[in-house]
């Protein structure tokens, strides 16, 4: 269950993507699950994204035009393949795994964003996953001002062309596109995993996130308030007081930290009488 400062979203998540990257981000993510379920098997996960791969390849040689390339890809990643969001009552930590979204075809917008994104990218087709009104789409451009937006639960696509001069003539109305890169998306997918753990109190998986942005971010604010969080429900108040000061040390504006005050008033007040 969240408490309402859990709404707030760390603009952190937003900042310009790393040029550097270990490896593409569809691995680390499906790797990322080992780090909260030991006992995942991800063998099967791989061989079908293998399988997929090698479709791909397959057509590329086939279709050399773009568009003919595109539409190919979607219409086997849809039709034939049958990806799509869940109707059955999945767990969103379910359907935001990568290893179920691989394996069952079903998935969040973000996975199925991620996937496609992905295989659109070995089809050497310019892809990214882009933000578009706050939903996740996957931006596939054609040209410097042409190009697709691919609603990724469904395969819906929108065609767009620039105009030269459309600063000019908008201002700043027109809103560009935000793409968001490789260590971007990982970090994107690692917080969504984790509100959705918490969401359902499997709190020390929502922990494991936490120490992978905090690997990522450093002593992050709003990561040290999340793990305080989180160590509490786990039983570790002292730790929890320290991470929840941390936050109103580094955040005294906040709006939350009347909420953070008084959890840290309940782990002390606990505390005194548990002694």
């Amino acid at each position: 269950m969240t408490t309402p400062w859990f709404e707030d979203q760390n603009e952190s998540y937003q900042e310009e993507a790393f040029d550097a990257f270990s490896s593409k981000v569809l691995y680390r993510c499906i790797d990322a699950e080992l780090k909260w379920d030991h006992q995942a098997d991800l063998t099967a996960c791989y061989d079908t994204l293998n399988e997929l791969e090698d479709t791909v390849t397959a057509l590329c040689a086939e279709l050399k035009e773009p568009h003919e390339r595109l539409d190919k890809l979607l219409d086997t990643f849809y039709q034939q393949w049958l990806f799509s969001s869940s109707s059955l009552k999945v767990p969103e930590y379910t359907l935001n795994s990568f290893s179920y979204t691989i394996t069952m075809r079903s998935g969040t917008q973000t996975t199925l964003a991620v996937l496609l994104c992905h295989l659109l990218q070995h089809a050497e087709l310019d892809a990214t996953v882009t933000l578009s009104q706050g939903d996740v789409h996957v931006h596939v451009g054609m040209s410097d001002e042409e190009g697709y937006l691919i609603e990724p639960s469904t395969g819906q696509q929108s065609w767009y062309i620039t105009p030269e001069n459309a600063c000019e003539e908008n201002g700043d109305e027109q809103e560009p596109l935000e793409l968001i890169f490789d260590e971007e998306l990982y970090k994107l997918y690692l917080a969504q995993q984790k509100w959705s753990f918490i969401s359902e109190s499997k709190f020390g998986h929502a922990l494991h996130c936490v120490e992978m942005l905090m690997e990522l971010l450093g002593d992050d604010p709003y990561e040290r308030r999340d793990r305080g969080y989180l160590l509490n429900q786990l039983d570790c108040p002292k730790m929890a007081r320290d991470d929840l000061q941390y936050f109103i040390n580094e955040c005294p504006d906040d709006p939350a930290i009347e909420v953070i005050q008084h959890q840290i008033a309940e782990i002390e007040d606990n505390n005194n009488t548990h002694h």
